[in-house]
């Protein structure tokens, strides 16, 4: 049972760092999603709106991956 334990506390461990890596990267997904809806709002340029949108999703399916990563299935 204690290499049970042991095992357990080092994933957690793990786990929580991931985690923290995970919220400094959000922050960077999210900003990349709102500063993307900006542009478009702002009225970008039809030959921009693809690369905006583009980049929009990206930002957006790297955010579901990496939450998927740390189990925060909320964020999926």
């Amino acid at each position: 049972i204690g290499g049970h334990q042991m095992a357990f506390d080092q994933n957690e461990r793990l786990l929580a760092q991931l985690r923290s890596t995970f919220l400094v990267e959000s922050r960077d997904h999210l900003d990349a999603i709102s500063n993307a809806l900006l542009r478009l709002e702002s009225g970008a340029a039809d030959g921009e709106v693809p690369l905006i949108l583009e980049l929009a999703l990206r930002a957006a399916h790297s955010l579901k991956g990496a939450a998927r990563s740390v189990d925060l299935r909320s964020i999926e």
